[in-house]
């Protein structure tokens, strides 16, 4: 089954199941406890309402840009992740493919630069 990430109203990232679980619970793990509130708002489709989807695309720009820190940080750790570790070597480059495709959407939001 396709997931997916909506990163704007008209933009978004869909991919496989595997590679978005890769993905957002990598981010999900960076997420400090004084950061919850911006997570739940985020990961609410597909925690609290059973989507196949997680949503930027109504948060506000602190929380757009710390989804986008955190994820960044989570694909430099994945190859040396505990999950990371369990994904075939030859898979690694097309899960960071799309990793980057994401981060680089997301950099092409105004919210990207609203926050420094």
């Amino acid at each position: 089954m396709g997931m997916y990430i909506a990163i704007s109203k008209n933009v978004g990232w869909g991919t496989s199941g595997g590679v978005f679980d890769c993905i957002i619970e990598a981010t999900r793990k960076q997420f400090s406890g004084s950061q919850a509130g911006c997570m739940s708002e985020i990961y609410r489709p597909l925690d609290e309402q059973g989507q196949s989807f997680i949503a930027l695309d109504e948060v506000d720009a602190h929380c757009f840009k710390l989804f986008y820190e955190n994820c960044k940080l989570a694909m430099e750790k994945f190859p040396n992740s505990e999950r990371g570790r369990f994904v075939p070597r030859d898979h690694l480059p097309g899960i960071l493919w799309n990793w980057s495709e994401v981060l680089r959407l997301m950099t092409e939001d105004p919210r990207f630069l609203m926050v420094k």
